[in-house]
């Protein structure tokens, strides 16, 4: 048996311990210093509060065996803003606001110091004169992530458990998501769930980082080019497209709700930068229309979507077939997904449900094979040369 494993594990958790005391003390030093001089603590700022808690720190070093120049400033824009040692840091966060709430750091840590093992997070309330001052483990502290052009922690001092900081919603330690290569994956997903599950309506998250499934979309249009573009400039098979996509993940645009196109709305600007000033005129646009099949009328005055519905249907039935994208996004956005269930067969269920009114049946439709569509409203389901 190798005793010094044991020996080094045992030494570790002491200095683990040591720092945790070495913060507690550093702490209760701050609070009793703001006490005394709340105006001047009310006057610092983040960056100067790092300077502050620096010379508080050095000045405890020698009570806890270390040299006061062992505990010193990292570069400017490293993440944590003090080293205490080899393995420890602290990060300083402050607020001039009445709370224990604010934004943290990036996510990503891409300028973490690699030899720190262990974070401390050092928070000073500088609302004057009620200055405060509270010390954590890092990941304690964490509840969010605010998804901005670069994901950001949200602090909140007053966490009680491991459950209520972002690591235990995503069920993920701390320390294994910042060494994972797919962070952005992570949260993605975890706001995706969160979104589907959440039967909030007018908010959708944020599209952040790359997708394997960019790769599969078949129109370069679709490709985000960092710019927010119109639904009218992209093109007309693109767009087409899109409506497909629609009926697939959001089929509510059938039903009879006004909020109806939010969430159709919102999944084009944030998943492809697209807006449209009049997106339900796109689905909808002339309210009624007779249909016709081979020349003859199958139904008629129904609601302009229906038809839409109709131009869309081969390519909807050949992405549930294929599985081919966004079939694999159902599960982020749409109310109808289950695990190992049909999906088409829920697909259908929805769309049977939002269009009973009108007297039409999904499986009515999908019997026309191959189907054209000239004029929007006259249908075929032979090939015709001249369809549009």
């Amino acid at each position: 048996m190798d005793e010094s494993k044991y020996i080094a594990i045992d030494l570790k958790k002491k200095e683990e311990e040591r720092f945790a005391r070495f913060m507690q003390v550093t702490t209760d030093a701050l609070k009793k210093d703001a006490r005394q001089n709340a105006e001047y603590y009310g006057k610092q700022n983040g960056e100067k509060l790092e300077g502050v808690v620096l010379d508080k720190m050095r000045s405890y070093a020698s009570t806890f065996d270390i040299s006061p120049n062992d505990i010193r400033p990292t570069l400017k824009q490293h993440f944590p803003d003090i080293l205490f040692g080899n393995r420890f840091g602290v990060e300083v966060k402050s607020t001039k606001e009445h709370s224990w709430v604010s934004t943290g750091s990036s996510i990503v840590e891409s300028l973490r110091e690699e030899q720190v093992k262990k974070v401390y997070l050092l928070f000073g309330r500088l609302s004057f004169p009620d200055i405060d001052f509270r010390c954590k483990p890092y990941e304690e502290c964490l509840y969010d992530i605010a998804v901005t052009h670069s994901p950001r922690y949200l602090i909140n001092m007053d966490l009680k458990n491991s459950s209520q900081t972002i690591f235990g919603k995503m069920q993920v330690n701390y320390d294994t998501f910042r060494e994972s290569s797919n962070q952005i994956e992570i949260v993605r997903d975890y706001y995706r769930e969160k979104f589907r599950t959440s039967g909030k309506k007018g908010e959708m998250p944020w599209w952040i980082g790359s997708d394997s499934n960019l790769s599969s979309e078949p129109f370069p249009a679709l490709q985000q080019s960092g710019s927010i573009r119109m639904w009218d400039i992209i093109d007309r098979p693109t767009q087409e497209w899109l409506k497909a996509c629609a009926f697939i993940l959001f089929p509510e645009i059938l039903g009879n709700e006004t909020t109806k196109f939010q969430n159709l709305a919102l999944w084009l600007c944030s998943r492809y930068s697209i807006i449209s000033s009049s997106l339900r005129d796109k689905f909808s646009a002339g309210g009624r229309g007779d249909i016709y099949v081979d020349g003859t009328l199958r139904w008629a005055n129904k609601p302009k979507v229906i038809c839409n519905l109709l131009i869309q249907l081969d390519t909807i039935r050949n992405i549930f077939k294929s599985h081919s994208y966004p079939y694999e996004d159902i599960r982020y956005y749409s109310n109808y997904f289950r695990p190992n269930v049909d999906l088409f067969e829920s697909w259908k269920q929805i769309i049977n449900h939002n269009i009973k009114s009108c007297g039409i049946r999904i499986e009515d439709l999908l019997q026309l094979k191959f189907l054209k569509c000239v004029s929007n409203i006259n249908f075929y389901t032979e090939d015709i040369k001249h369809a549009e």
